[in-house]
């Protein structure tokens, strides 16, 4: 199907402060639940879909560990790698032909937005944590039997260059003051 970006709000959040913020950084807001994914986290959470258009293919978020968000499918990099074409070699391709002044610039702006709406959900909420993951859903949001394939705490501080570029599918983000 597609790939989301979601937010993970510890369950104390309302929900209504918390909307503004990201309508103001162009996200989407939409709530949904998901058992299998709350199951998963400590002491719950509120599952949020940030997600204005479609889906969130072609997002920054998870753009380097994905490289058909960057409009390169996976069986480019396969026929590539039949032709004998080495991990460098592959990886240089995928920077050359994704690589334009245009999408670097978006790509910097949408960076920005989402540090912003990071710092400013833990500051104006005075929370300690904000969960973020991307996943490629196959069904519906609330019926996907998603696995996290492990949690990773990030210090805001260290939201620099390309960080959110290479998070990884499926990985539990906590993004903490």
């Amino acid at each position: 199907m597609c790939q989301y970006i979601n937010i993970v709000l510890p369950t104390d959040v309302k929900l209504d402060k918390v909307k503004p913020l990201f309508t103001k950084h162009g996200l989407g807001f939409q709530p949904f639940q998901n058992n299998f994914i709350v199951q998963q986290i400590s002491k719950g959470g509120q599952l949020v879909n940030t997600t204005s258009n479609l889906c969130d293919c072609g997002s920054v978020i998870g753009c380097a560990t994905n490289p058909s968000s960057r409009g390169i499918q996976p069986n480019d990099i396969e026929k590539l790698k039949q032709k004998g074409w080495s991990e460098t070699k592959i990886k240089n391709w995928i920077e050359s032909k994704t690589k334009t002044d245009t999408q670097a610039k978006e790509r910097s702006k949408e960076r920005e937005q989402w540090i912003k709406l990071l710092e400013e959900i833990i500051a104006e909420n005075n929370i300690g944590k904000v969960g973020l993951y991307i996943h490629w859903y196959d069904r519906n949001i609330e019926d996907e039997k998603l696995t996290f394939n492990g949690n990773e705490k990030i210090p805001l501080v260290e939201l620099k260059g390309d960080k959110l570029d290479n998070l990884k599918y499926d990985v539990l983000y906590e993004f903490i003051p």
